[in-house]
């Protein structure tokens, strides 16, 4: 091989290197944000549940006080604005805030965070792919677990 190959061919090797290099941040910053994303909405669901239960102990507690009272033996006979008309108007909106919180957290956990997780092994997997047998070295290994 003549001199001017090889130093063609070194320059295509360490073009070669560089582009893998970039390509390997590029996946690595892609499965950190993959990886804060999931947190973020696993956290994100957590709270959603947890108020979700508040607000429905909550609507709970009123109703049990407004079913004891005095008042709600003659709800039928009201007018439609009474206020206990209106409590009840309350209490059940309460609940289907409960409810949304809840479907929201069932979403976010069986759906977006399960598509976050598939997302980011395609992307592991795409690096492997692309990955030459020679830079199988190092620190890119975590990459290719």
């Amino acid at each position: 091989m003549s001199s001017p190959a090889r130093l063609r061919g070194a320059q295509i090797r360490t073009q070669l290197v560089e582009q893998f290099k970039c390509l390997e941040q590029q996946s690595e910053s892609r499965l950190q944000l993959l990886q804060d994303l999931q947190e973020f909405f696993r956290r994100k669901a957590e709270i959603e549940l947890e108020y979700s239960r508040s607000l429905e102990k909550l609507a709970e507690r009123f109703s049990s006080k407004i079913r004891s009272s005095r008042e709600h033996q003659f709800k039928k006979d009201q007018h439609l604005l009474s206020p206990v008309n209106c409590w009840y108007l309350v209490l059940t909106q309460t609940r289907r805030e409960s409810r949304d919180h809840a479907t929201l957290n069932d979403i976010f956990m069986n759906n977006v965070i399960v598509r976050l997780s598939q997302i980011s092994e395609d992307v592991i997997r795409l690096f492997k792919k692309v990955t030459p047998k020679w830079c199988l070295s190092g620190r890119r290994a975590f990459l290719l677990l």
